[in-house]
């Protein structure tokens, strides 16, 4: 019988806890990597508490109210020296945020009456505090002396949850694509990063973007035609006179084979006719 008892309270409390994480109050909570963050929990009558129960995926904290003050009991290795109780409400801080913190968050508001147990659900998301964004620049001539122009905003590192705007056009991207003409009078485009618990922003002019390119300057065509021909009529003499040098040295070269040939053939006939006057000599 004891056994029977035992099992319809165990299915009554197994009930009680899906009851309660359907109904229970459930809230997104942003905070800020290296800072501080406080799950409210908003209770209507604090002396009525008698303890507190945290969770995420495992145990995270025990809180008792006392005479002599709240007690604070931490369960997760990872959060301890971080927590603490704000002695007024029981409202959970957790200090020196961490990525790894984020995640859900569970507090079972227990009375002494079991019928009177809030449960409320909180979802900590974590982010950086955004820098300053960089705005780079790609200049591409186009017809009819126009500039394509594509401004691309960033931020330092890649973050979650990030929304690009541009004033100057209302663009809701972090690229922005203007057509730029000579005519143009020098803009100022703004673009904002913004995530939810900060944002930055950055702003560069656009002044004639594309005005070291051949298509807005007809005179710099005319300019590098005539470099271009005063090179050739500077490059085409020189050529001449190295192909010149090139032929002397080979007929030079010529020269001195036929002088040593013939220096060659003297000396032997020479030699012969010196051997005839001996051999005639003799005889």
């Amino acid at each position: 019988m004891a056994q029977y008892h035992l099992w319809i309270c165990f299915l009554c409390l197994q009930t009680w806890s899906g009851a309660a994480g359907k109904d229970a109050d459930s809230m997104v909570v942003n905070g800020i990597l290296g800072e501080s963050v406080t799950f409210p929990l908003s209770i209507q009558d604090p002396q009525k508490i008698t303890n507190i129960a945290w969770t995420s995926q495992s145990s995270v904290a025990f809180i008792k109210p006392g005479v002599n003050g709240t007690e604070l009991t931490v369960t997760q290795v990872i959060i301890k020296g971080r927590l603490e109780v704000i002695d007024q409400n029981y409202d959970l801080v957790i200090r020196d945020l961490r990525m790894e913190d984020a995640g859900t968050y569970k507090a079972d508001i227990n009375e002494e009456n079991p019928e009177k147990t809030v449960t409320k659900i909180y979802h900590l998301h974590i982010y950086r505090r955004l820098k300053k964004p960089k705005i780079t620049q790609s200049l591409r001539p186009s017809l009819n002396n126009t500039c394509n122009v594509t401004l691309t905003c960033s931020v330092e590192k890649e973050e979650k949850d990030v929304a690009y705007s541009w004033s100057s056009s209302g663009e809701k991207s972090n690229v922005l694509q203007i057509v730029h003409s000579p005519m143009d009078q020098k803009l100022t485009y703004t673009c904002t990063a913004q995530n939810p618990i900060s944002n930055s922003s950055d702003s560069v002019t656009v002044q004639q973007p594309c005005t070291d390119t051949p298509s807005f300057h007809p005179h710099h065509t005319v300019l590098t035609g005539g470099l271009a021909k005063l090179s050739l009529l500077i490059l085409i003499p020189v050529l001449a006179l190295l192909f010149y040098l090139y032929k002397r040295r080979q007929a030079d070269d010529v020269s001195k084979k036929s002088v040593y040939c013939e220096l060659l053939r003297n000396d032997r006939l020479t030699e012969s006719r010196i051997y005839d006057e001996l051999t005639q000599s003799k005889a």
